[in-house]
């Protein structure tokens, strides 16, 4: 899908050569674009730089899952915290936003679902800084797809499973994004605020690439397939999520190698949420 390039996008980027001469993105021009991103979306937004390496994913296939194995991610950027109430309203008030079939056109199902589901079903928990609940994986490429539009045709996309592995954990090795043991001063779960939290809530929770709730808060929808490694946009397939939740006590189903269940991308969920990452090559 060819998305249109907006006049705004042109002026500060194409002038300049800003990503036609580059495939990979320097920090200062991340920075520059996180700024760029915020103003679309609303504060708090920033990029986080996650540098390629490799990530090996646990044996799912007990419950359906792949057997995992050892991958390699090239360098790609992730947001620093989920979406927020505030930015996905901003999704919805645009003039080219959530009106326009047109971002949900990269599959039948989608279309089929934006159709059957013109309004947005509201969030579970109010508040600007809190992050947006109730958003299907079907919305939630929408979104993305939105996104990139009015970053000038730049690449935003949910993550897949593995790089959301290496986000949360990076070389570390460690069951969480802080080390091996749970701890309720790092990240919201278990029930113990009763709802979700406002994003940043949990600094000394943060991932090795300064990365936000990556455990507990919401759950996060993945780009992946369930019980494949398929990240194709077509099909009712359930789709892998992963982090963990406000309300999951389990410390198991916690660490950020867990690797859950999938869910279908129909679902809209008090307990799952978006993060979104920006492709650099």
């Amino acid at each position: 899908m060819k998305y249109p390039v907006k006049t705004y996008a042109r002026v500060l980027y194409n002038d300049s050569e800003f990503f036609q001469q580059h495939f990979m993105i320097p920090s200062d021009e991340l920075s520059v674009l996180s700024k760029r991103t915020e103003w679309i979306l609303a504060a708090p937004f920033e990029w986080c730089h996650i540098p390629g390496g490799a990530v090996t994913l646990i044996d799912a296939s007990d419950y359906g899952g792949t057997p995992g194995g050892s991958y390699h991610v090239a360098d790609f950027a992730i947001a620093k915290y989920l979406i927020t109430n505030s930015h996905y309203q901003n999704f919805l008030d645009h003039s080219n936003g959530f009106s326009n079939i047109e971002w949900w056109d990269y599959s039948p199902e989608a279309i089929l679902w934006r159709r059957d589901h013109r309004k947005p079903k509201p969030t579970a928990f109010a508040g600007m800084n809190l992050p947006r609940t109730r958003i299907s994986w079907f919305d939630g490429v929408a979104f993305c797809n939105w996104l990139s539009s009015e970053l000038g045709e730049l690449r935003v996309r949910l993550p897949t499973e593995q790089e959301w592995q290496r986000a949360a954990i990076g070389d570390s090795g460690w069951s969480y994004p802080w080390g091996n043991e749970i701890d309720g001063s790092r990240a919201n779960f278990a029930n113990n605020i009763g709802k979700v939290s406002p994003v940043g809530s949990f600094p000394a929770g943060q991932s090795p690439f300064d990365v936000m709730d990556m455990v507990g808060n919401l759950w996060e929808w993945n780009l992946t397939k369930w019980g494949t490694n398929d990240t194709t946009l077509d099909g009712y397939a359930y789709r892998n999520y992963r982090g963990g939740a406000w309300n999951v006590s389990n410390p198991e189903y916690l660490r950020a190698t867990d690797r859950g269940v999938g869910h279908s991308p129909r679902g809209q969920l008090n307990d799952a949420g978006l993060r979104i990452v920006l492709q650099l090559s």
